[in-house]
This record gives structure tokens, C-alpha cells and sequence, in this order.
């Protein structure tokens, strides 16, 4: 009878442990979407970011003589 238990709480971790990275996968993925589509809207409305220029590309430091 103890094995069956001990078998059977292995069972229900692996389950619970496998919904849980799955759902972290998933949360991540999403986010993933949405930043990326929060960053394309604000690139094709011209809007700037953080040390970036309108054309995504960030200015070349260059050096003074």
C-alpha cells in the first residue's frame, strides 16, 4: 500500500511541476508578443526610444579632435 502512495505522490509532482513550467513558458511567450508588438507600433508612429533615433539605428559616437 506504501509503494502505490509513494508512486502515486511522484505521479502528482511530476503533473503539478509540468503545469507550472508550462505555464512560465507561456507568460513569457506572451510577453514576448507584446513587447514586440508594443515596440513596433511605437517604431511606426516615429515615437523614440531610449538612446535610439526614429530609424532604430543609435547615432556613432565620434571622436572630438
Amino acid at each position: 500500500m506504501r509503494r502505490w502512495f509513494t508512486s502515486l505522490w511522484i505521479l502528482r509532482v511530476a503533473v503539478v511541476t509540468t503545469l507550472a513550467c508550462s505555464l512560465l513558458l507561456q507568460a513569457g511567450y506572451f510577453g514576448r508578443v507584446l513587447f514586440l508588438i508594443w515596440q513596433s507600433s511605437s517604431r511606426a508612429r516615429g515615437t523614440r526610444h531610449r538612446g535610439q533615433h526614429a530609424d532604430g539605428y543609435r547615432k556613432a559616437r565620434v571622436p572630438v579632435v
